[in-house]
């Protein structure tokens, strides 16, 4: 996936803060073993598949534009991004980047406020997307169609870390 400004899923590219912080896009590989190191910092990635939301990510800037393995980490440590919600493409083919920014900046932006508790617009909070890169669009071993899922992810809008999730807040 590749990363973006609103919303992107995996694998995925990353973007940007919608408030402040501007909107992240990550799209990069979502699909990754469970138990499988995130690097040598020792945080653990996590199989998202379809239970995804809810899922606690510790990004940091060595996230590059495409990314195999998410940093999962237990809501309550210090979190950079939460996923809100994991988002089937309703393309049947891949239609390209922008195509798959403006399908996840609609679709993140709906389900925002039932996953927070309040408008995205009035939230203290950003939120962001993953999507599907060609490559893991294609690739049969993400599943039997290959990735099609979009991360819809939320974070403090003040840099701040979570030490929560931040489902049913209201932030």
């Amino acid at each position: 996936m590749t990363a973006s400004a609103p919303t992107a899923p995996l694998p995925h590219r990353p973007a940007a803060p919608l408030r402040a912080a501007g909107v992240l896009a990550l799209a990069a590989s979502v699909w990754v073993a469970a138990g499988c190191s995130g690097g040598d910092d020792d945080v653990t990635a996590t199989d998202l598949g379809a239970s995804g939301v809810g899922t606690c990510l510790q990004l940091d800037d060595s996230i590059g534009a495409e990314i195999s393995e998410l940093p999962a980490v237990e809501c309550s440590e210090p979190h950079t991004h939460e996923i809100f919600a994991v988002i089937d493409s309703t393309a049947d083919t891949y239609p390209g980047f922008d195509a798959l920014e403006d399908e996840a900046q609609v679709a993140c932006l709906e389900a925002f406020e039932t996953y927070v508790g309040i408008s995205a617009f009035d939230s203290n909070l950003f939120y962001s997307w993953m999507v599907p890169t060609l490559a893991s669009w294609e690739d049969t071993d993400v599943g039997e169609r290959g990735d099609r899922e979009i991360l819809c992810v939320a974070g403090a809008g003040d840099g701040e870390p979570l030490t929560q999730s931040v489902e049913a807040t209201g932030w």
